[in-house]
């Protein structure tokens, strides 16, 4: 944002040696291993390693090196900023939110960690937290006050935006941006006085042409609005009599009838929208997830299914392959689930989540080889996900196999994070495993470890 990338590069190595430096030395060009301070061989090695895995891009791997600095210095700030670090770059927000705080628990809100976590929350749209966080900055550094009014205006503190954008005014003069939020602003305010002009002039426009198809939209549009559902389903309602070619009603009604229980209506819209050409891929999708979060899944409709059916014959998106995934698991059909987030997977092998989906779901079917197939490969792009490893020994013990198990799930263990029950599905799985060998001291030790963790969490 405020700082140049080399200043971003070098900051670890400033929270490491614990001196204040002047700017200029903090803008150093290279990190020497002496500047490290007091700290072994083994963290020295492992730190620069993932400094250089970070740099090639290769987030997962410089976790593991971080996680073999943070077993030898627990209380270090700069690993924690680190791991922050590649955790946001990862996109693990919540991962990455927990290591920065922690960070600056640990070495104080300084301007690069508080930055880091203002990336932290803005990456996952939580504006509250992050103007929170920019407040900090601009109390710290007066050139982040820049980044407030646009921010302000985004969580609808109209007031406290204009007064910054002022105050940026009078010290740099008016700059085109901060104008054009101000205007924004401003006809925000004015929108609510506006609206109920705009709808009567809407209603005397379709009253005098009733095949004006936008005013019927923008009619809709300023109901929904004012959260006036039985006008937005009236006016939808009249469009589609009145302009039966137009499919921009159905985008309303499936909705409204759906929430309103009239399940066959609303399967109709629904239907009409998958179908229509007036309508993307995106549109579609956000029609099917809403589908998804109804009871009206549970209905047998031929209809619709031959829409869903039609629309999976013709995307070819990740995002529209999740969905219709999504859509067979709630109707309890996994392995056609399976089938959508593999096609989902075949556009991009490297999306974590249609992994886990695969992978667990597999697991439920009792295919545990397509378990350790798509756990393995997932392993050579994501080596730092303890679930992961689970889920590839539960495989393996369900196979039968349990010396491959324990190999799995004891290397899961190196990469937990504060994951008390993922670590103790670890632990009950080594004691199955070792159960299979009849090795029945070590198989008592996981499960008095098992115990140890429930009581940790109760």
């Amino acid at each position: 944002m405020f700082k140049s990338l080399k200043y971003l590069f070098i900051i670890a190595i400033f929270l490491l040696s614990n001196i204040v430096m002047a700017q200029q030395e903090v803008f150093s060009d290279e990190v020497n291993v002496d500047d490290l301070g007091d700290v072994s061989d083994s963290f020295k090695d492992n730190f620069f390693n993932a400094l250089s895995a970070k740099a090639i891009g290769n987030h997962d791997k410089a976790i593991a090196f971080l996680q073999v600095c943070e077993e030898i210095q627990p209380e270090n700030g700069a690993v924690q900023y680190e791991l922050g670090k590649n955790y946001l770059m990862s996109d693990a927000f919540a991962k990455a939110e927990q290591k920065i705080n922690r960070a600056i628990e640990l070495a104080g809100e300084n301007e690069w960690l508080l930055e880091t976590l203002y990336d932290v929350y803005d990456k996952q749209k939580e504006y509250e937290k992050a103007v929170v966080v920019l407040e900090k900055l601009a109390d710290i550094n007066e050139n982040y006050e820049e980044l407030l009014p646009y921010q302000y205006f985004r969580i609808g503190k109209n007031q406290e935006s204009l007064a910054i954008i002022e105050k940026l005014d009078k010290r740099l003069g008016e700059d085109q941006r901060r104008t054009a939020i101000k205007r924004q602003i401003e006809a925000r305010l004015d929108a609510n006085e506006a609206r109920d002009g705009n709808i009567v002039e809407l209603e005397a426009a379709i009253k005098a042409n009733p095949k004006d198809e936008r005013s019927y939209i923008n009619l809709i549009y300023l109901y929904s609005k004012k959260n006036n559902t039985e006008k937005v389903q009236e006016i939808a309602e009249l469009l589609d009599k009145n302009l039966p070619d137009s499919d921009k009603a159905q985008l309303a009604l499936y909705k409204i009838y759906l929430e309103n229980g009239r399940t066959r209506k609303g399967i109709k819209s629904m239907r009409k929208v998958f179908e229509s050409a007036q309508f993307d891929t995106e549109t579609k999708i956000n029609v099917l997830n809403d589908f998804i979060q109804t009871d009206a899944t549970e209905v047998e409709d031929d209809e619709i299914q031959d829409a869903i059916d039609s629309f999976a014959d013709e995307v070819e998106d990740v995002k529209a392959f999740n969905a219709l995934g999504d859509y067979y698991l709630k109707k309890k059909d996994a392995a056609r689930a399976i089938s959508f987030y593999e096609k989902g997977l075949e556009i991009n092998d490297k999306d974590y989540e249609l992994i886990k989906k695969v992978a667990l779901l597999s697991i439920d079917i009792k295919d545990y080889k397509k378990t350790i197939e798509i756990t393995e490969k997932a392993l050579d792009v994501f080596p730092a996900q303890a679930l992961l490893y689970l889920l590839n020994g539960v495989a393996h013990n369900n196979l039968n196999e349990p010396d491959k198990a324990i190999d799995q799930l004891e290397t899961g263990l190196s990469f937990l994070l504060d994951e008390p029950k993922l670590e103790s599905d670890i632990y009950q799985q080594l004691a199955l495993s070792y159960d299979k060998k009849g090795d029945t001291t070590k198989a008592a030790k996981m499960r008095s470890k098992v115990k140890t963790l429930s009581n940790k969490t109760q």
